[in-house]
């Protein structure tokens, strides 16, 4: 069966001398790995439009009993000149990509996520925008849509309204400062409050200093790899870290 849909480039591999076999995230179908024969040929265009991070449209035959697709064509829908310009854009976008890829199944739709995703790159793709600010907003929805919506506001322990919180490693859940009192990272929850509030169209809006961007970061790596087994791999977070902490 021919199959047409729009789709985010995850992750591509290559096989053999002329082929690339490619996990991409569809908005129909979720997570699907392809093989693109023939792809990185002279005169084949697939390659470019298979590169991770890119928005294309796709046709491939689609076989039940098999694990990967065969591509029959591709076109780009936005290939984000402006993030592929700037390194640290292009940090953050391919660890959007690399979340998504270890953390989805394959073959489950998750169309919110999908849009998600490419709003998100089309706000990296605008030079206006801080863009630490919109991969926090992304890690907090990203979160929320797989359901695991962090409690931000009250103590997971005592139930107390919390003003600055800690990560507990044993429930998974935000406590306050007093109940984990040995924790050594600590969380501003109103940095985490005006996140949650805010609306992608209005992101611009958002002022969170960079040292409370860190602290959100870290607080999402630790809160991902508890929730989500995928995650506990992730390497692109610790260079973000690191970057964030030289700048």
């Amino acid at each position: 069966m021919l199959i047409s849909t729009n789709a985010i480039v995850l992750k591509r591999i290559s096989y053999s001398d002329s082929s690339l076999i490619c996990r991409i995230f569809t908005k129909e179908s979720g997570k699907i790995t392809i093989i693109a024969k023939g792809a990185k040929r002279p005169k084949n265009i697939s390659s470019a439009v298979l590169e991770p991070i890119n928005h294309i449209h796709l046709e491939y035959y689609q076989k039940n009993t098999r694990n990967i697709q065969i591509l029959k064509n591709c076109i780009f829908i936005q290939n984000y000149s402006f993030i592929r310009n700037n390194l640290n854009k292009l940090l953050l976008a391919l660890s959007v990509v690399e979340i998504i890829d270890k953390s989805m199944h394959d073959g489950n739709p998750q169309p919110i996520i999908y849009k998600l995703t490419w709003r998100i790159f089309e706000k990296l793709n605008n030079k206006d925008y801080n863009h630490w600010i919109i991969y926090i907003f992304f890690l907090y929805h990203f979160s929320v849509r797989l359901g695991f919506k962090p409690d931000i506001k009250y103590c997971g322990k005592c139930n107390t309204k919390m003003e600055q919180c800690k990560f507990d490693n044993f429930s998974g859940e935000l406590c306050c400062h007093l109940c984990l009192p040995n924790q050594k990272h600590l969380f501003n929850s109103n940095s985490l409050i005006k996140l949650s509030s805010i609306n992608i169209d209005k992101i611009e809006v958002l002022k969170i200093p960079k040292g409370e961007i860190l602290n959100i970061i870290t607080f999402f790596k630790l809160f991902l790899s508890y929730h989500i087994e995928g995650i506990r791999k992730l390497k692109s977070m610790h260079f973000i870290m690191n970057t964030l902490k030289n700048i």
